[in-house]
């Protein structure tokens, strides 16, 4: 992380899971408006920062699909990538976000941009 230039809060603790990925644990209570981490737009993997940004663009891409794109380009990368670090982390696959129970969203993504995303995508979803 350091070397992407993302910055952390001494407040936080980062574990390795059971699972194989990273937990981000307080050590304190945060308040509203705390910063517990800078991180970089560069650091982030996505359809604009990967390698495969003009593919993206030129295939006019964009949202989720965008960024699946991005994020197996760069995994094929594999250690040329430079997320390789990052991606080794996170789960080969994840459920889909829209089979979470709207308790499950409101209990672990409020307040996040996902939390928002949920929201919109199951507006358009007839209950």
């Amino acid at each position: 992380m350091r070397k992407h230039g993302v910055v952390c809060s001494d407040v936080l603790r980062l574990d390795a899971s059971e699972a194989g990925g990273v937990n981000v644990r307080a050590l304190a209570a945060l308040r509203e408006g705390d910063v517990v981490a800078t991180i970089p737009r560069r650091a982030c993997v996505t359809p604009r920062t990967s390698g495969a940004a003009a593919a993206i663009k030129d295939a006019q891409l964009g949202g989720t699909l965008a960024l699946a794109v991005a994020v197996m380009y760069e995994r094929a990368w594999g250690a040329e990538s430079p997320w390789y670090d990052y991606l080794r982390l996170i789960p080969d696959c994840e459920p889909v976000l829209l089979v979470w129970s709207e308790d499950e969203v409101a209990r672990l993504l409020a307040g996040t941009e996902l939390d928002k995303a949920d929201s919109e995508a199951r507006q358009g979803i007839p209950s």
